[in-house]
């Protein structure tokens, strides 16, 4: 008899390699082999148990091998620094990403030399999940 389970939560709906929506860890295209097992593949996580470590992102097995790794624990991923990762800062997606925001950048840089406009961009990038709304009483964690 085979047993089928619904993602509830913050982990529902998304990719549990790299954490896009669109599509899930069985067709993503970044998905790396676990380190421990290679049996299975590595998943990426956010704690959402009420415990000290909630909406703290974790990486572990498919197959539950019993591999686990904080992805706070260094910039590499999942793996450890000299292993090759395909998951979290390092992976090609986020490095994609960051030269895309580059080159808007410069864009706008050009937009503003050639008009003789100045362009001010206000840009956050900060490291978890919700969103912070600015209203009249000050910044507020939706």
């Amino acid at each position: 008899m085979q047993q089928s389970f619904r993602m509830t939560g913050k982990n529902k709906g998304i990719c549990h390699s790299c954490r896009r929506p669109g599509h899930y860890l069985s067709a993503c295209p970044n998905k790396q082999p676990c380190p421990v097992c290679e049996n299975g593949f590595v998943k990426w996580m956010e704690v959402e148990k009420k415990s000290p470590n909630i909406g703290r992102l974790f990486f572990c097995c498919s197959s539950n091998c019993g591999y686990f790794k904080w992805s706070d624990e260094n910039l590499n991923g999942a793996y450890d620094v000299g292993e090759a990762s395909g998951v979290g800062a390092g992976s090609p997606t986020a490095k994609a990403e960051i030269e895309e925001l580059s080159r808007i950048f410069k864009i706008f840089a050009q937009i503003s030399e050639r008009q003789d406009v100045e362009i001010s961009v206000n840009v956050t990038i900060r490291k978890g999940k919700g969103c912070t709304v600015e209203n009249d009483k000050g910044k507020e964690k939706t």
